[in-house]
């Protein structure tokens, strides 16, 4: 199908098609003026010079006016893609969609015999081969003779219809190409420099519900554990700790174990609130056992650095524990190396470098509490630092709970075996293990060290 082109006035054309007139005079000026590549406000202002009996005269609405006659040129075009432009153009026009893919319209020409591959349709319509993908195209042929200069030869007319999408996968290779170009002769290898250095450490050694005198059967739970397996694993805990820590350069230890430490509180071997304990030994021998245990791992762990322990208030042994802190106090009151806090809160924090430390049980507290308790509870040494933790047992498996309010709260592992009372209640899947966190002052965290019995 052919175009016939007449000129109406100085500057401005019509056109048509089988006796249709197809756009206005001041739409075919718009239509020349953005093929100019004016913009939409030069085009506009042009627009009002030239009709300046359009009414109205506001430059948005004009700008709006044109926008209006390419967008109906467009939808002629995704139609009939004869009305683009002459039959030896081969310009495309492209429309655009929100999932990505482009609709493209264009005449193309191929001399008779030449291939019509998926990589020359995408190259007619403007679009790289490499970053694109053909999902639809259809084409119209007719055929057309070439003049005397071009010896009469026979060529083939294409109608192209292209709908496309962007490859999302793999590397095209003309970003191999700038990568290589930008990585020349002249790139440097990177160069290895010294270990950081780093500030002085502290470590936390937290071995949290140990349940010491607790007394389970592998015949009802799987497990054997009573107050000498219980001594034993201790004591392989403490010294496995020993020897990971050995070499670093340690400011001091904080020693954390009073979570349910002793397994009942009572002379009747309850829990503090009166529930009945499964314990394998009197009263009197499991503390006897738990305070021999605890002088034994300060002594060694003091060879390594100074020692920080505390009391915190657990459901368990909230008595028996605090006995134990107090002998603790009596039996190390002249040693420098070793500092009791017997103080009787429920939670502890402590600040070291730009890292802040709390400590609970952590039965009573949900995770939203303990993360706003810290703020209040430590204004000081809140405002001080920079990495905030609270570190909680009662639970016996580990758990990292996401931020709040700028706090991570951490539940700790622990290494006892379950009673009959949890493997009834399916508690019965944590990992046994104890924890140790060594701090950086001034980096905060740097490595989690996890000794599984």
């Amino acid at each position: 199908m052919r175009y016939l082109v007449a000129v109406a006035g100085a500057a401005n054309s019509l056109i048509w098609r089988g006796g249709e007139q197809l756009y206005e005079p001041w739409e075919q000026d718009v239509i020349d003026l953005r093929g100019q590549g004016k913009s939409w406000a030069q085009t506009a202002q042009e627009i009002q010079r030239r009709y300046s009996n359009m009414q109205p005269l506001n430059e948005l609405t004009v700008i709006r006016k044109c926008r209006n006659v390419m967008e109906k040129k467009n939808r002629r075009l995704l139609t009939d893609p004869t009305e683009a432009v002459p039959e030896s153009s081969s310009r495309a026009f492209q429309k655009y969609h929100s999932d990505g893919t482009v609709e493209s319209v264009c005449l193309i020409e191929l001399w008779d015999g030449e291939d019509l591959t998926p990589e020359k349709i995408l190259a007619f319509h403007k679009l790289d081969p490499e970053k694109w993908t053909i999902i639809s195209y259809i084409t119209n042929i007719w055929h057309a003779m070439t003049g005397k200069d071009q010896d009469n030869e026979r060529k083939q007319m294409y109608q192209s219809k292209v709908v496309a999408k962007p490859k999302v996968d793999g590397i095209s290779l003309e970003e191999i190409d700038l990568h290589f170009k930008l990585m020349d002769r002249t790139h440097k290898p990177l160069v290895v420099r010294e270990p950081r250095a780093l500030g002085h450490m502290m470590a936390e050694v937290n071995i949290a519900d140990l349940h010491l005198g607790r007394l389970s059967w592998h015949g009802d739970t799987g497990y054997n554990y009573d107050h000498k397996i219980a001594r034993d694993m201790f004591t392989a805990i403490i010294s496995d700790v020993y020897h990971e820590l050995q070499g670093k350069p340690l400011e001091y230890i904080t020693f954390v174990w009073t979570n349910d430490f002793f397994n009942s509180d009572t002379v009747l071997k309850t829990t503090t609130g009166g529930t009945p304990q499964d314990t394998d030994v009197r009263w009197q021998k499991l503390f006897n056992v738990g305070v021999d245990l605890l002088v034994d791992a300060i002594t060694l762990l003091s060879g390594l650095a100074p020692i920080k322990t505390f009391y915190t208030a657990s459901n368990h042994d909230e008595i028996t524990a605090y006995h134990a802190i107090k002998y603790l106090d009596a039996w190390f009151r002249k040693n420098d190396s070793v500092e009791i806090n017997t103080d009787a809160r429920p939670r502890k924090y402590q600040l070291y470098g730009n890292v802040l430390l709390g400590y609970t049980h952590g039965d009573k507290e949900k995770p939203t509490r303990l993360a706003s308790l810290m703020p209040n509870e430590a204004r000081q040494l809140w405002g001080a630092s920079v990495t905030r933790e609270m570190h909680a047992a009662h639970l016996h498996s580990e758990h990292a709970i996401e931020e709040l309010n700028g706090v991570i709260v951490r539940r700790i592992s622990s290494p006892t075996a379950p009673d009959t009372w949890s493997d009834k209640a399916g508690y019965v899947t944590a990992v046994r293990k104890a924890q140790t966190f060594v701090y950086d002052r001034e980096r905060g965290l740097l490595q989690i060290i996890n000794t599984p019995v």
